[in-house]
């Protein structure tokens, strides 16, 4: 059998290699986005579940005078609550994640002045009412009443300011808490009402949603403080200074968002009727339930991104994808069971709003596009123009149901207002795609006085590997030094300024970009760091590229002593073209000429094609192809401080393969030396006492295997599955494993997931950050690596025989308990590189560890059996 190929790749920080964990692990990255616009939703169905609930329990104890009073006082405290939030909670969800301490003093600060405000609103609200509407002021019933309803008015602005506190604390789960907690209490509140002996009125059914906004913030408070929230609690109007005009641009923009939407109803009852209106109302309640989804997603997209900018484009695409690939679907079976829903309240209903409501679904994507608008100028601070274009938005949508209302049925009505949407839409959409699909512009080239001719757009398998790199040291050799490793590389550029070699690598805009022969005379020149004719430390200087950060160079290159150590971006390829690019380069320094490096054709449906020969035309083997093993939860142990420090050990044998041979041709006919090194590397830590992980491990391999003849790829198209040996400690195990995955083609699947992610969220250009603390007692996962034969480098012009030649292949990342074992083949000798944290785990234990693995490999693996 051909040795198995593994190309190297660390995984990501404490995670596995993407797509290993199979669809799930994809919207790993969204989990705030989902988890608070999740709860937001939920809020929703809860509540108006349990409203429902609360009215019908009402209708059948209290009689039609206390429920009406009631439900009038309940439509005031909503919409004068509302009122006085005064912008206050949308204020919050845009500073709240700029703010590291005092968080609590300004949510505190901000709920008394909603509650200032609105209280003034409700004794305006009473005194309108007094003085002007004698029908308001019968349903307010006596003096304790209109004071508990001036209270809940004050008490319900307070709650809707902390509720959206909470989601600009990416805490969504705890208003999700107090809602529910608040829908719960008043209904229960009712029954004990219901079973004493007196006649309901509306002031106690107002009293249970009173008492119920009490006893849910004071519910909500428990847990804030169990959970150590809350850092200190003083309010101070002056931590408003300097935020007023934004609290009013975004007040403005939540009533011109608001105020049209409930003057709807208003306006099909004074221009049609009231039984129209109430048909109405329930057809737009239903559109309500639908809007719900890409409403509660913005807010929470403008919180998430309100705290990281970086992220919008990622999240404003997964929101899109929320909202149109799965609330679409749905207002299209609204839209065709329009009438069917409608008969549900009633023929009445069916034959005056089934059309309507099958209208009014087709706003359900102005409505997408209009609140992502929103979310967007809030996140980029243009509040005030999103409220002035609201405010005319809103009005027109009025004199338009106005219009269709006056001249035609209500059909005609809701055509208008969906017109009016529709012409909303196509206006605001170029701004949202804007932000999705706009280049993003690098402005470290511009700073650097670097002339970018043109770009290529990276292929998704290069983004997908964007925050990756991957080092090779080679020596001692003769005849190769920097100025002419950089003169191999200008002439490179010259034959070919668009090559990927000699491009700058435009890691947030994820492009190549080519430079002018001026521009990479410089930049040239801070590629290649000359180390001086000394002697060197080639250990060192691959630690030392592993510890620099990772920056616009493709290709970086550290040469001196006769010794190269070359690190290159994931992006530009794996070991395949880093080896080509590593012999060709060292080869035309020798010789004093230029690199000759000839572009490969870029294949972008390459994978496409490859899945669909794997499985489209084999139903047989999809299951097998979209099952994917996973990684072992890890339980929860005690933690200590902790530090990145990445570090690389190495060891090379002229001797061990042929006993590994040997051993092998005895016990374990067929198997391969790269297995029976992974198997003895494990039985190594095992015996010097770090206790790895044995349930399994992620073993790196090529892809190319599965593509058609001709098709070549020169970036990275590798992937690292996890998979569970029975044993870790046994070569056949391995083997076997690693066969039977090869032959399923699940590597293919990985791959078109990971890349259809990034084609919806885009992909980061950098490492995701290191954790602070890791266990007390870490337990090394396993990352295997095995990169082939290295023959092809024979030629090179080498100072000493193969037995005394450097050749390291070494990531530059690694989780906080990984070790990455990388082995290579040269000339008949092993070459073998561990890449861990010293921070994790001694350096001596694990450089111990290869010395057992090249002196005496059967030997350990025995000793396991």
């Amino acid at each position: 059998m051909t040795e198995v190929t593994a190309l190297d790749a660390a995984p990501r920080q404490g995670t596995a290699p993407p797509g290993e964990r199979g669809v799930l692990a994809s919207l790993r990255g969204h989990v705030d986005l989902f988890l608070n616009a999740g709860s937001l939703m939920a809020t929703t169905l809860i509540t108006s579940a349990f409203g429902f609930a609360y009215w019908w329990v009402a209708a059948h104890v209290a009689s039609p005078s206390a429920v009406g009073q009631a439900s009038a006082a309940v439509s005031a405290m909503t919409l004068i609550g509302t009122i006085g939030m005064f912008g206050m909670g949308t204020m919050l969800i845009s500073d709240l994640p700029s703010i590291s301490r005092g968080k609590w003093d300004l949510i505190s600060t901000c709920l008394l002045v909603a509650g200032a405000a609105a209280t003034v609103g409700g004794v305006l609200y009473v005194a309108v009412a007094h003085l002007w509407i004698p029908s308001l002021q019968q349903a307010m019933g006596g003096v304790p009443a209109t004071a508990l309803l001036v209270t809940g008015i004050a008490l319900n602005a307070m709650t809707l300011v902390l509720d959206e506190a909470m989601v600009g604390l990416l805490q969504g789960p705890l208003q999700l808490m107090r809602n529910a907690w608040f829908s719960v209490i008043k209904l229960v509140l009712l029954g004990l009402l219901a079973l004493l002996p007196i006649t309901l009125t509306g002031g106690e059914l107002l009293l249970t949603w009173v008492a119920g906004v009490v006893a849910s913030t004071a519910i909500l408070h428990g847990a804030i403080r169990r959970r150590g929230m809350l850092d200190s609690l003083r309010p101070r109007v002056s931590l408003l200074r300097g935020r007023g005009r934004a609290t009013l641009d975004h007040n403005l923009l939540n009533l011109a968002t608001y105020l049209p939407r409930a003057a709807l109803p208003l306006i099909v009852t004074a221009v049609l009727s009231a039984e129209a209106n109430a048909a109405f109302y329930t057809a737009f309640m239903v559109l309500s339930f639908l809007a719900m989804v890409p409403g509660n997603v913005a807010l929470t997209l403008f919180a998430v991104a309100s705290g990281d900018r970086a992220a919008l484009r990622s999240k404003v695409r997964m929101g899109l994808l929320i909202c149109l690939g799965g609330g679409l679907p749905v207002a299209l079976v609204v839209m065709v069971l329009a009438h069917p829903i409608m008969s549900v309240f009633g023929k009445q209903y069916a034959d005056t709003a089934g059309t309507a409501l099958a209208i009014l679904t087709l706003t359900y994507v102005p409505f997408v596009f209009h609140h992502f608008f929103l979310a967007v100028s809030r996140v980029q601070n243009r509040v005030r123009g999103a409220g002035i274009f609201s405010v005319f938005a809103g009005a027109a949508e009025l004199l338009a149901a106005w219009w269709g209302g006056s001249h035609g049925d209500l059909n005609d009505l809701v055509t208008w207002v969906a017109v009016v949407m529709a012409i909303e839409a196509v206006l605001v959409a170029p701004i949202v795609l804007k932000v999705v699909f706009a280049p993003v512009v690098d402005e470290t080239a511009m700073a650097e006085g670097v002339n970018v001719m043109s770009t290529t757009s990276l292929t998704l398998h290069e983004r997908a590997w964007l925050p990756l790199e991957y080092i090779r040291t080679v020596g001692p050799l003769t005849g190769v030094t920097a100025d002419r490793l950089r003169a191999a590389l200008v002439g490179l550029h010259t034959a070919d300024a668009t090559h990927r070699a000699v491009s700058r690598l435009d890691r947030a805009g994820a492009n190549w970009q080519h430079m002018d022969a001026a521009s990479f005379a410089t930049y040239v020149l801070d590629a290649v760091t000359d180390l001086g004719p000394g002697p060197v430390d080639f250990d060192e200087m691959t630690r030392r590229l592993q510890a620099e950060p990772r920056a616009h160079h493709p290709v970086r290159i550290l040469a001196g002593g006769g010794y190269v150590a070359l690190k290159v971006s994931h992006a530009y390829g794996d070991a395949g073209p880093v080896n080509t690019l590593l012999h060709e380069l060292i080869q035309a320094a020798n010789e004093g000429r230029a690199a000759r490096i000839a572009p490969s054709v870029r294949h972008r449906a390459a994978l496409p094609k490859a899945w669909w020969k794997q499985f489209g035309l084999h139903p047989d083997r999809w299951k097998a192809g979209l099952s994917f093993p996973k990684p072992p939860h890890q339980a929860p142990a005690p933690t200590r401080p902790w530090r990145a420090d990445l570090t690389v050990r190495t060891a090379r044998s002229a001797l061990v393969l042929a006993d590994m041979r040997s051993w092998r041709d005895e016990y374990a006919p067929g198997v391969t030396t790269s297995a029976i090194t992974f198997a003895a590397f494990t039985s190594a830590l095992v015996e010097l006492g770090l206790r790895p992980d044995l349930t399994g491990g992620t073993f790196l391999a090529d892809a190319r295997r599965y593509l058609g003849k001709g098709v070549s790829i020169d970036s990275n198209f590798c992937m690292g599955p996890y998979l569970r040996p029975a044993s870790l400690t046994d070569p056949l195990s391995i083997h076997r494993t690693l066969k039977a995955e090869l032959a399923t083609g699940r590597l293919l699947t990985m791959m078109v997931l990971r890349e259809g992610k990034i084609m919806l969220t885009g992909a980061p250009g950098m490492p995701d950050p290191f954790p602070a603390e890791i266990a007390v007692e870490p337990q090394p996962r396993l990352t295997f690596s095995n990169q082939g034969r290295h023959d092809m480098l024979s030629d090179l012009p080498w100072a000493v025989d193969a037995t005394g030649r450097i050749n390291q292949s070494v990531p530059t990342l690694n989780g906080p308990e990984g070790i990455t074992l990388t082995t290579s083949e040269m000339n008949g000798v092993l070459h073998l590189e561990a890449t861990f944290h010293a921070s994790t785990y001694d350096p001596q234990l694990l450089e111990r560890a290869l010395d057992l693995v090249c002196s005496d490999p059967a030997g350990l693996i025995m000793a396991r059996r």
